[in-house]
């Protein structure tokens, strides 16, 4: 039987994002009958026309995208107009981060849908369609990070590049996965003083190899490591535990002894955050000041460059979409190793143990 895959316009504010681009459509011809909301595409650059000549269908309204297919292939968690449109019969496939989110948690349970998790589909130990969203986010940190650090955001004036060959601006980079490594490097290029900071001493001694005298590393919880991120001009919080609520690494007591006019970046808010009391925010309205210091936490950052986001997401995606497309999909996620951990959600179930444990609520178990 032809499955029917959508793919709705993101409704999340400042989301210009879209999961599949029309390139990589094409291949599922013949496989599902594609329907794509109108103007889905448009943030990224690619038109209704581009979709209908790859092969979809344009709808004209969310209603008739999510009452038309069973496959609702997203970027961005459902937000709160799209919940009445979710019934039982739809696989939600996108990035969900349920850890942070006890609310949408409960009410995918209740319209008993499943609910696939993309950023928790594994290949080998490392997370595929996590990784290209984490470096471009990486990235965005240090260019968001100079901005705020402008006089019109409140920022301490400071210029993060260096013009005379000393490094005059400190970055601290807290959390060395994919996230941090590009918040480094960037940094690096700059030529700002960096210090990375981990819990994991072998990927500090890596990062010393491969960065030399250019950064500073330093086991995260030591003295040392408070006194750099009190005393830096951009901290980038980069904590990741994959599928579960990062610790808080940057206090409220770092906050009040850091410079006015500095910038802290926390890009984990995903997940739930790693700044003491942090809250959400958006493209739109990127930080709040605490006492005097910037501290943004934009929640879907790889926004700010739909085009380029998508393009990497669609790239990376494409080949997991073929795997719902088959009869016995189902099948194929409980029992594959790299897939298991997105099955999430199934049938009022709660699947996943990370989720689980982070919003404290019951395991499942598929009989």
């Amino acid at each position: 039987m032809i499955k029917k895959l959508g793919i709705p316009k993101e409704v999340k504010q400042d989301e210009g994002r879209v999961a599949l681009i029309p390139e990589h459509i094409t291949q599922f011809t013949g496989l599902a009958d594609i329907f794509v909301e109108t103007q889905a595409g448009v943030g990224s650059g690619f038109t209704d026309e581009d979709y209908k000549q790859a092969g979809a269908k344009i709808v004209s309204s969310a209603e008739e995208l999510y009452g038309t297919a069973q496959i609702i292939c997203k970027v961005k968690e459902p937000q709160s107009e799209e919940f009445e449109l979710l019934n039982s019969d739809h696989v939600l496939f996108g990035y969900l981060h349920l850890a942070s989110n006890l609310s949408l948690t409960k009410i995918l349970l209740e319209k008993k849908l499943t609910g696939i998790a993309t950023e928790m589909i594994m290949s080998g130990k490392e997370y595929p369609l996590l990784i290209p969203m984490s470096k471009i986010a990486g990235n965005l940190a240090i260019q968001k990070g100079m901005q705020f650090l402008e006089y019109s955001s409140k920022g301490k004036g400071l210029l993060l590049s260096s013009l005379s060959g000393e490094k005059n601006s400190k970055v601290t980079v807290i959390g060395c996965g994919e996230v941090g490594r590009s918040s480094i490097h960037k940094s690096i290029q700059i030529g700002a003083s960096v210090t990375a900071i981990d819990i994991n001493e072998d990927i500090l001694n890596e990062l010393k190899n491969q960065y030399g005298e250019n950064i500073t590393t330093l086991v995260s919880g030591s003295e040392s490591a408070t006194n750099a991120i009190r005393s830096a001009d951009l901290v980038v919080g980069a904590v990741l535990l994959p599928g579960r609520k990062p610790p808080i690494v940057i206090t409220e007591e770092d906050i009040s002894s850091m410079e006015k006019g500095s910038v802290i970046v926390d890009v984990a808010i995903d997940q739930g955050g790693c700044v003491e009391g942090v809250k959400p925010n958006t493209h739109s309205e990127p930080f709040e000041i605490r006492s005097g210091v910037i501290v943004s936490a934009i929640a879907n950052l790889p926004g700010a460059v739909p085009k380029t986001s998508s393009i990497e997401l669609s790239t990376n995606l494409q080949k997991y979409v073929d795997y719902l497309l088959v009869e016995n999909w189902f099948d194929e996620y409980k029992n594959n190793e790299s897939l298991r951990p997105s099955l999430q959600i199934h049938n009022g179930l709660l699947l996943s143990e990370e989720v689980a444990d982070s919003l404290s609520l019951t395991l499942s178990k598929l009989v």
